[in-house]
Parts: structure tokens; sequence; C-alpha cells
């Protein structure tokens, strides 16, 4: 799981970077709609990569006849066992900042529901200066006022609901539609539910800073595209008027979990500016992008997935034709050099037999031969036992494997002949 969770926070930090380093330019060849739809490639990605590694493997042979060779360096264990932060420490504290993300994420729902609690109707929304139905969309949400918000927002998933600040009919007729409008168009195009599932992959890789980053600006380019749909079709007395909406409540509006933000004051210029560059939204083009997004993304797993694989390689001995079918590990933890070998500047390999379970989780582990006898016994068994393989229709019973334990990595231009004995 931490093997994983490492080599997707690579490509996820390379794709956000990409995003937040190019962001000014590709807004302004894409426009404010395609830009938005970028920010696919990273959930694109992730699902590329458990369709690569996590899917059943439904080919997986029931038995292995060979064994499967791994090197174990003293340098390399030593150093992980000695100065490397324990693996059960490292999934506690990503656990941990997990579970403040989600505490977070309940303290604002309370807030949230507090604060519809003590909301009232919006009075101005029936039969009077403004009316609701006025904006042409037939799935009008409730309208809520509230003197605890500065800022319009959108809220709720299984009952959305518009909250406005108290002091919103002091706007025009025209500003409070084009308002409404934009948290209208929040709730058309799922932006919650989106808003819920970006949050829960910002809690996964919560310890990547650059995630961080991508996450505010992925927000900001939402708001960027609500502003562009609403603007398509005004004038630019109405854009004008749409601008003024947009200070009035850019001061002191924040970025929340559970609802949108209308107003942000950090792009307000940004958003001004856009509306002068319309680029139109093209739902062709979005599919193609998606489409090409998920294609890259599969791509860019499989080249990470066989660099893996291809550093597996070089620490492993010379795999023969009959092993060729064998099954390895998607995620294989290093033993820890014994101190002892290490002082008494001893090698060795321990050979063992085990069953691995549909799940792809090892079991019923045997040390079938040792040298020197006990010596690496107890460290080959026990990261074996964290070792995880492809799920599979029916597992695999006496798979076996060889871990040879070495002092030193020998010179690459030393010659090297494998001898066995018959």
């Amino acid at each position: 799981m931490i093997n994983w969770l490492t080599q997707q926070s690579i490509l996820i930090s390379l794709v956000c970077a990409f995003i937040l380093l190019f962001h000014k330019p590709l807004l302004k060849q894409l426009g404010a709609h395609h830009m938005y739809s970028l920010w696919l490639a990273i959930p694109l990605m992730l699902l590329g990569s458990v369709v690569l590694q996590f899917l059943p493997n439904l080919l997986a042979e029931s038995k292995l006849a060979n064994f499967e060779h791994y090197r174990v360096l003293a340098s390399l264990a030593v150093k992980n066992s000695e100065s490397f932060i324990p693996t059960p420490l490292v999934v506690g504290l990503w656990l941990s900042g997990i579970a403040v993300m989600a505490a977070l994420l309940l303290l604002q729902r309370r807030y949230l529901n507090k604060l519809l609690s003590k909301s009232t109707p919006y009075a101005h929304t029936q039969g009077g200066e403004l009316n609701i139905n006025a904006l042409m969309l037939a799935d009008a949400l409730p309208i809520l006022q509230s003197p605890e918000i500065t800022s319009p927002m959108l809220t709720g998933v299984i009952k959305p609901t518009i909250i406005v600040p108290s002091d919103f009919h002091k706007l025009t007729v025209k500003q409070q539609k084009a308002v409404l409008a934009h948290e209208l168009f929040h709730h058309e195009r799922g932006d919650i539910i989106t808003n819920l599932l970006a949050y829960g992959l910002l809690a996964i890789f919560w310890f990547n800073p650059l995630c961080w980053l991508a996450y505010r600006r992925f927000r900001d380019d939402q708001e960027l595209a609500c502003d562009a749909q609403i603007t398509s079709s005004m004038n630019t007395d109405e854009k004008i008027a749409y601008s003024h909406a947009l200070l009035a409540y850019s001061q002191h509006a924040q970025i929340g979990m559970l609802h949108t933000h209308y107003g942000n004051k950090n792009i307000l210029k940004e958003r001004i500016i856009q509306m002068k560059k319309q680029h139109g939204k093209s739902t062709l083009t979005i599919i193609a992008m998606t489409l090409g997004l998920g294609f890259a993304s599969l791509i860019l797993n499989q080249q990470v997935q066989a660099g893996d694989h291809q550093a597996s390689s070089k620490e492993s001995t010379k795999v023969t034709k009959s092993q060729a079918h064998s099954v390895h590990p998607l995620t294989r933890v290093e033993p820890k050099y014994p101190a002892a070998a290490v002082k008494a500047n001893q090698n060795g390999y321990v050979q063992l037999k085990f069953d691995i379970n549909k799940s792809g989780m090892v079991s019923n582990i045997k040390v079938i031969k040792s040298s020197p006898t006990g010596v690496f016994d107890k460290s080959a068994v026990k990261a074996l036992e964290q070792w995880v393989y492809k799920k599979s229709k029916h597992g695999a019973k006496g798979s076996q494997v060889q871990l040879d334990f070495v002092i030193d990595e020998p010179a690459a231009n030393v010659e090297r002949i494998k001898v066995t004995a018959n």
C-alpha cells in the first residue's frame, strides 16, 4: 500500500506541477471549460493504476514449480531497518492524517446543518421583485437567507439548497438572477459531489503539498468555468453588472468542502478578465480530452510499472524458461538484514514455501531450507508475510521463493557464474 501511494503521489505531482506551472497559457488557449476538464487527468490516472494493478488475475498459475530468487543487500536492508521509519508507523501517520481530514469534513457538515436550521426563506423569491421561475430552469432549488454568511453558496448532496446573505436583496434584479443562475449551474453540473470526490483524493494524499495547491486551483477553475457558462449569453452591460456582484461578495468568501464559494478575492481579477474571453464549450472536445487523458494515464502507469519490474529484475538472479510463467508480487517488503549477520560478514539464503489466497495475501509460510540454518529464517518469514500478489480466481498453492542475503553487491565488472550441484 505504501509503495502504491508513493508511486501514485509522484505521478500526481507531475500532473499537478504541469497544470499549475502552465496554467495561464493553458487557460488562455483552452478556455475555462476545457481548463476545468483537464483536472480529470488525476482521477483517470488513479483509475488506470487500479485497473492495471488490482484487477483480478484470472490467468494466474495455481502452482509454482520453481523458486523465484530475490537478493537482499545488507547495505540497503540495514539502512531501511535502522534509519527508515518502520512501515507500521508510516501507515499509522497516514491514517491519522486521513482521520483529521475526515474530522474536518464532519465539523463542516455540523456547521452547515446548524446554518440551515437558522436560515429563513428568501422573501424576494416569491411574487414580487424576483421570481425564481424567471431563470428558465426547471429544477429550481430552495433559496434561504442567513445573516451568518457573507457570500452566496450551494450546499447539500441529498437536499441541495442555495443560501444567500441577508443583504442579497440590495443587488439589482439582474444581478440576483445571475448569481442564482451561477449556483444553480453548480447544482446541474454536480459540483458538490465532485468537490467531495476531490476532497477524498486530497485526504488520501494529504502528505503531498502539491495536492493542496492543486485542490485550491481546481476549485478556482470550477468557478471560472461556471462564470463562463453564465456569462456566455450576456451582453456587455450584463457582464459589468455581474462583475459588480462578484466584487460585492469577493471579500470574505471561504472555500468549503461541502459548499460552493461564489466570491473569492484571490481570483477576482482573473474571473473578470475571463468574462472578456469567451471560448465556448464543445462537448466533443471535452469527450476527446477525457479519452486522451485516460489513454495517457494508462500509458504513464504502464511505464512506471515497467520501470519497477526492470528494477526488480536487476536485483534478482536469471529467470529460466520454466520460471517465465511464475507469479510476481505487487508489493514486496525487503527483509531486515540481521545485525549479527552483518557484524559477522555473513551471507546466506532462505528457501520458503507458501500459499497465495484469492485476495493476493500470503499464508502458510514454511521454511524449506536455509543456510546458515536459522540465521535469516525469522527475517525472511516476517517480510514474506507482508508481500501482496495480484488477486486471482483460485489463488496459488505451494508457491516457492528464495531470498539471497548478500553483504555487498558484486561489482558490475566482475564475472558471475552460477554453480549448482546435481
